[in-house]
């Protein structure tokens, strides 16, 4: 089992700099990505949203997580219906449960 690792002040700043610039035109931004990145694992930072800036941060990453897969499903670089799937088991906010923050509706016309 993995040791467990300290929460660091400069964890939110670093996981909103990496959403924000996310950059790669064949795959989204995710948190696992996130957690390789700083060396941690998603149970992780999981745990550090008891942390009130940290759960912030996570939460406007989630934000642009959605906004990345939206906008890329808008340009066809995304398959759309894929992208509806994914946001719809995420239930909109990323955690997988449904608070009613954001429905999308994604209807791919031919």
């Amino acid at each position: 089992m993995p040791k467990k690792s300290a929460y660091r002040t400069d964890l939110p700043r670093r996981m909103y700099t990496f959403f924000l610039t996310y950059d790669e035109s064949d795959s989204a931004p995710s948190f696992e990505k996130f957690a390789r990145h700083v060396g941690t694992t998603v149970s992780e930072l999981v745990r550090f949203r008891s942390h009130r800036v940290f759960d912030e941060a996570y939460r406007a990453c989630q934000g642009l997580r959605r906004d990345y897969l939206i906008d890329r499903a808008l340009t066809r670089r995304f398959d759309p219906s894929f992208v509806k799937f994914l946001l719809s088991a995420e239930g909109g906010d990323g955690t997988g449960q449904d608070d009613g923050s954001l429905n999308v509706t994604v209807e791919v016309v031919s």
